[in-house]
């Protein structure tokens, strides 16, 4: 018996207000655990919106969308929990320190306490970027704000990871650390878009 896909999207069809064209036209595809998975395609090919259609952030059109089991059109509250999202662009705030802005977005997942300060140490001694733990974000180079939005978007350690360009604009240096990572995490479950 065949695996079944952690994420099913059958005939998924996005069209915004006032487009002449869908954004996204009857996409159907099966993700399976443990999967590196990329969407490939030009500017405006519909890869953010299929991103943001999965986590939630806006409703298709028509099609269908199971994650984990799970419809998305009726179990969203549900899959938030599963899921982690690293956004296209940088999703910090710029006046708080790395520690704080992940403490911030961990107490957002109901992460808290010594469990929290542990997963904190660990993902900033990862990437490299303990030395600067308690430095406001607005002094990072591009390529450390990366690393600290991709923490944010881990710390709940979510079965399924969706990263939109993560390496987008970023020095050689952080990409490696980047795709070495994303290669470390699939090891222990993750699916990752």
């Amino acid at each position: 018996m065949a695996e079944t896909p952690i994420i099913e999207i059958r005939d998924l069809t996005k069209i915004y207000k006032g487009s002449d064209e869908p954004a996204v036209r009857s996409l159907s595809l099966g993700i399976y655990t443990n999967e590196i998975f990329g969407l490939l395609g030009p500017n405006g090919a519909g890869k953010t919106t299929t991103i943001s259609i999965l986590c939630g952030l806006f409703a298709p059109t028509s099609g269908h969308v199971t994650i984990d089991g799970l419809d998305l059109h009726h179990h969203m509250n549900q899959i938030r929990h599963i899921i982690g999202v690293v956004p296209q662009e940088i999703a910090l705030y710029a006046t708080l320190t790395a520690r704080e802005n992940l403490t911030f977005f961990g107490n957002m997942y109901g992460i808290r306490g010594a469990e929290l300060d542990q997963r904190i140490s660990e993902n900033l001694a990862f990437f490299g970027l303990e030395k600067f733990a308690g430095k406001k974000v607005s002094t990072y180079s591009g390529g450390m704000k990366r690393r600290v939005n991709l923490i944010a978007g881990l710390l709940h350690r979510p079965k399924i990871l969706f990263l939109d360009e993560p390496t987008v604009g970023i020095d050689v240096q952080s990409r490696n650390v980047i795709i070495n990572f994303l290669h470390e995490l699939k090891k222990t479950g993750t699916t990752i878009i």
